[in-house]
């Protein structure tokens, strides 16, 4: 989804800092007169955006979202602490011959094991974090 942003400030040379515009229906050019606008939200959306066009602070531009790897994120995140309740529950009832009640303090040992993988993703993409937009062109005001 196309958006659009004012660079704030020069991170370095190919990231720069954005603010994210909100669409409203009027486009705020109706200065909050009319009944029903929602006028601009106090609070800025910020994102990094990674800068090929040279833009400036100060700039209004054009972003798009860069396409990341959302679907191996997602199962990690997700699918991999549903795997780590299942395997400790089938480890527990199965291969230990635990009663139900133990079986499902196996399963939530498993749960919190396979929490594991998506804390650790989530420190890695945090260290490493690549621009979440990409600037596409500057926009008349």
């Amino acid at each position: 989804m196309v958006q659009n942003a004012i660079v704030r400030r020069v991170i370095d040379g190919e990231v720069v800092e954005v603010n994210l515009l909100r669409q409203t229906e009027c486009g705020l050019h109706c200065d909050g007169a009319c009944e029903g606008c929602s006028q601009k939200p106090p609070q800025d959306i910020v994102a990094t955006a990674s800068n090929t066009i040279g833009a400036k602070p100060g700039d209004f531009v054009e972003v798009e979202p860069t396409v990341g790897h959302n679907i191996g994120v997602s199962a990690v995140v997700f699918l991999m602490p549903c795997i780590g309740l299942a395997a400790g529950y089938l480890v527990g009832q199965a291969a230990l011959s635990l009663s139900e009640a133990a079986a499902l303090g196996t399963a939530v040992l498993g749960l919190g094991l396979g929490f594991v993988p998506a804390y650790l993703l989530n420190r890695s993409m945090t260290r490493h974090q690549a621009p979440e937009f990409k600037i596409l062109k500057f926009m008349k005001l």
